[in-house]
């Protein structure tokens, strides 16, 4: 059996396929946004902050490092997104249960939950999705997302952990700028499969023009970066923030 992130890469490859091409692309872009920073400051943490290319980091609110790593990515120039707990149909971690987002929240909850984060790291752009597949799919929890969303003027960026999302369209519908996630990088945690993923976002980047990619911060990841992202530059693909890809 296939696991669900190759299984809902594949779909978000099949939507592509079926989208129009645009008739010129001047410019092909990649986003790599890398998820789950917050929980150390170990050498591969120093790692991923040193490398030289453009990346968007994503931080979970209310761990050890949440806020120094914050501080740090600003000090580079790391753009940054609140990596935002949400609920998983696995329930709640309770380790993350004090930012959670869930359905048992009454919208003055969601936006207390939300300033909270956004006081973390007060440089995010915007925020994406930690788990989740339980509340994106859930249509009234995302309008009310939105609408916070939209008063602080910040993005979402659409992990699409659940194939019955509701967060991508709500945000369109709401005029919240947003974007949606093609591939995850390291699902497979082995060098040769994050390396045939980046593969597969050049060509989607070449084809289509814009491609966003999902990463974690582990140390298979940092070393296929290094080797790869100079390389993708070298075709003239432009790595870009998630800013310049939500719309």
């Amino acid at each position: 059996m296939f696991p669900m992130g190759f299984i809902s890469g594949l779909f978000c490859v099949w939507l592509l396929r079926d989208t129009p091409q645009k008739e010129s692309l001047p410019t092909s872009q990649i986003c790599l946004i890398i998820d789950d920073f917050g929980n150390s400051l170990n050498r591969d943490i120093q790692g991923f902050l040193s490398l030289d290319h453009t990346l968007t980091f994503a931080i979970i609110p209310g761990h050890t490092y949440s806020k120094e790593t914050a501080s740090l990515a600003a000090e580079k120039g790391v753009e940054t997104l609140i990596h935002m707990p949400m609920e998983s149909w696995d329930g709640i971690d309770p380790d993350e249960a004090a930012f959670c987002l869930h359905e048992g929240l009454n919208p003055g909850e969601f936006e207390q939950r939300i300033s909270l984060a956004f006081d973390e790291i007060p440089g995010a752009v915007g925020m994406n999705n930690h788990q989740g597949s339980k509340s994106t799919g859930d249509a009234q929890q995302m309008k009310i997302l939105a609408r916070i969303l939209k008063h602080r003027n910040k993005l979402f960026l659409d992990s699409f952990t659940n194939p019955d999302s509701k967060a991508f369209v709500t945000m369109k519908k709401m005029g919240v700028k947003t974007g949606l996630r093609h591939l995850f990088l390291d699902n497979i945690d082995e060098e040769s499969a994050i390396k045939a993923q980046l593969d597969s976002l050049i060509v989607i980047a070449l084809e289509r023009g814009s491609v966003i990619g999902i990463g974690h911060c582990k140390p298979v990841t940092l070393k296929v970066l290094r080797e790869v992202l100079p390389e993708i530059e070298k075709k003239g693909i432009h790595l870009v923030p998630a800013s310049a890809v939500a719309n």
